[in-house]
């Protein structure tokens, strides 16, 4: 697919839609080809109108196209119509290559994966909570060095654990 755009300030048609049906057939675009038009009204605001070829009109789909267009209107207004024609190109480039899922496959369901993230969770906090909490009384172990290595005393009940090795 080629893209071609043209930026001008006199519509001799007073459509913009018109002017690039008009502009694609005298110039002679290939089936494979997408013309831009960005026109200056009187009012000096830019507007965008865009005609597609049948090769090209194929690959495009409709709502995507549409607020592409739309942002590049936005942008050539605020901007620069050349500012508008980078963003509406890499718009462009991403909608073709992104990879067209239908929208009861492309809505994934993720709640297997916080049950799975829940599981897990719980579990860490029961196997910390089994070597870090005494289990008579549910109190944190304190740390105590001694000659035969690590112990884990509880400050509340006395309760002793071997360090792990």
């Amino acid at each position: 697919m080629s893209l071609v755009y043209l930026a001008s300030w006199h519509d001799p048609f007073g459509d913009p839609a018109t002017y690039a049906g008009a502009i694609f057939s005298a110039w002679g675009l290939p089936a494979d080809a997408l013309l831009v038009v960005f026109l200056r009204g009187e009012d000096r605001r830019w507007q965008v109108a865009a005609q597609a070829g049948a090769g090209a009109a194929s690959l495009l789909s409709h709502p995507e196209w549409e607020e592409l267009l739309a942002g590049a209107r936005v942008t050539a207004n605020r901007a620069q119509p050349g500012v508008a024609v980078v963003n509406l190109a890499a718009g462009l480039l991403e909608l073709l290559s992104s990879e067209r899922v239908p929208a009861s496959e492309g809505r994934r369901s993720w709640g297997w994966a916080y049950a799975l993230l829940g599981v897990a969770t719980a579990v860490g906090i029961l196997v910390a909570g089994r070597i870090f909490l005494c289990p008579h009384c549910l109190r944190p172990l304190r740390r105590r060095s001694s000659f035969r290595g690590i112990l884990w005393v509880c400050p509340r009940c006395r309760f002793t654990r071997a360090g792990l090795r």
